[in-house]
């Protein structure tokens, strides 16, 4: 930011602002003091300094932090958050730098109305070592915290375990992994953490398809019908990192008492497990890949004899089944703000995600 820049000007048009590390509290305090102030000629300022939640989000490399800082400003106008943005990076000389913003909801017509606070921690070498302690001192001690990794999971080192240990939520994104083991690291770190509240994008992003599937068997139907199942098709339109279609399995595992999975031969396009059903008999499991589209659950079908039920999704979910009409309803994708906005609600509470996980994990064991 060059010497001359009207501070205040960039902090009401929510540019980032370099400040000392030790005075962060301090310049916020004083921007959003000026901020109030009247102009001359003018009245004061009605200004907001909103938050919820303390959102502590750890990014990696340049284009992470670009994605980042568009999601965190499409999830200011949604839910106000103390925003932690960290870019921490080992290599280099120690350093530790410090940039503030302001997250702005406008009014109507223009001009700022609320806003929250943004501060971006940027920290290397030995430096590193202090950001634990630095993060725990900008917390909002009335707001919950929650720590958000967009794309790679918390790594054991002492610093990441430190960051960890002090949220009461932490929110991931399997679509992003770059291997489905990571989804047993994932389970492993909510054993070490028992009291830590997990959230994935991923399962939030495939909530409505398994509600639909779901309320298929609502009354006046016979729920008993699920415990009959026979064979259960998941079907992908992604290529690599199967997370979405692996919790939709681990989903009906966990729901519906399946257990002893196992691999069994596959056949192209497809993966197969056998596992045991609460009567004792087996039960199939398929996650098929069929690219062409971009949705992690794009079909979920399942089987009872000759009898099918199933959701398919394209521009629309169709939804079939032996005793109901055929009908399709509109679907829609959410952006990563929603989903992570969802995460920050009920949703991010939602204690079936560990189970589904923890069945999930045991179809990608060796």
């Amino acid at each position: 930011m060059a010497d001359d820049t009207d501070r205040l000007q960039v902090f009401e048009r929510g540019g980032a602002i370099e400040v000392p590390v030790a005075r962060i509290e301090a310049e916020l305090a004083a921007l959003w003091r000026r901020a109030a102030e009247a102009r001359p000629g003018q009245m004061p300022k009605a200004v907001t300094r909103a938050c919820l939640w303390n959102l502590v989000v750890r990014v990696r490399g340049d284009a992470e932090f670009a994605h980042a800082k568009n999601v965190i400003d499409d999830l200011a106008q949604r839910i106000p958050a103390r925003t932690i943005v960290l870019r921490i990076e080992p290599e280099g000389a120690d350093g530790l730098r410090a940039w503030v913003e302001a997250n702005w909801r406008r009014r109507e017509g223009g001009g700022p109305a609320s806003g929250s606070d943004e501060v971006t921690l940027w920290a290397s070498g030995k430096a590193i070592e202090r950001v634990p302690s630095l993060v725990r001192s900008l917390l909002y001690s009335d707001a919950p915290t929650a720590m958000f990794w967009p794309s790679v999971l918390p790594s054991t080192a002492q610093v990441i375990r430190e960051l960890v240990h002090q949220t009461d939520r932490l929110i991931v994104d399997t679509r992003k992994l770059g291997d489905e083991r990571g989804l047993g690291d994932l389970c492993a770190l909510g054993l070490r953490e028992p009291e830590l509240q997990l959230a994935d994008l991923s399962w939030i992003g495939i909530s409505p398809l398994r509600g639909m599937c779901a309320a298929l068997f609502d009354p006046p139907r016979d729920p008993s019908v699920l415990f009959k199942l026979d064979r259960v098709r998941v079907v992908s339109n992604i290529q690599g990192t199967q997370a979405r279609g692996l919790l939709a399995l681990g989903w009906l595992m966990a729901r519906l008492g399946w257990t002893e999975s196992r691999r069994t031969e596959d056949v192209k396009g497809t993966r197969r497990w056998q596992a045991k059903r609460q009567d004792g008999q087996a039960v199939t499991l398929e996650l098929s890949t069929e690219p062409g589209g971009d949705h992690g659950v794009a079909g979920l079908e399942l089987y009872v004899g000759k009898d099918v039920w199933s959701l398919t999704r394209d521009a629309s979910i169709h939804v079939r089944g032996p005793d109901l009409p055929e009908r399709s309803q509109p679907a829609r994708s959410h952006s990563d703000a929603e989903l992570l906005a969802s995460a920050l609600g009920s949703r991010g509470r939602d204690n079936m995600f560990r189970d589904a996980l923890a069945c999930s994990v045991a179809l990608v064991q060796p």
